[in-house]
């Protein structure tokens, strides 16, 4: 399956299943971030999370201007940023701020309903 592809599809899998929980979604149409570092915004309630999606085996890794341009972009809308790993089925997120300090390490990802729980989002 091409690259585009199986990005797209993961990005559409998570917009719906977030969708379903209550959040207000939309997808950011930008192939490698050129327009948008982020890939999916969800807002529920005032709360605003920006997701960056990889759908890898490996655990990804974003690039450092990559990091910071989706840092940047979180805080001029005053939202929470996340790394989106759909790995193996499952997906796993890790804070901006832990991907910008080059913690990846498996304790650090969170799965998906511990993080909505997190939000208090059921």
């Amino acid at each position: 399956m091409k690259t585009y592809a199986k990005g797209f599809r993961a990005e559409r899998e998570i917009l719906n299943f977030l969708n379903s929980r209550g959040l207000s979604c939309v997808r950011q149409a930008s192939s490698g971030g050129h327009v948008s570092p982020v890939d999916i915004v969800a807002i529920k309630n005032g709360l605003i999370l920006g997701l960056e999606c990889k759908n890898h085996v490996r655990k990804p890794k974003l690039a450092k201007d990559q990091l910071e341009r989706f840092n940047s972009w979180c805080k001029n809308a005053g939202a929470i940023g996340f790394l989106a790993w759909r790995n193996s089925g499952q997906w796993l997120f890790l804070r901006i701020s832990d991907a910008e300090q080059g913690n990846y390490e498996d304790g650090r990802w969170i799965k998906m309903d511990n993080l909505l729980s997190a939000f208090g989002i059921e």
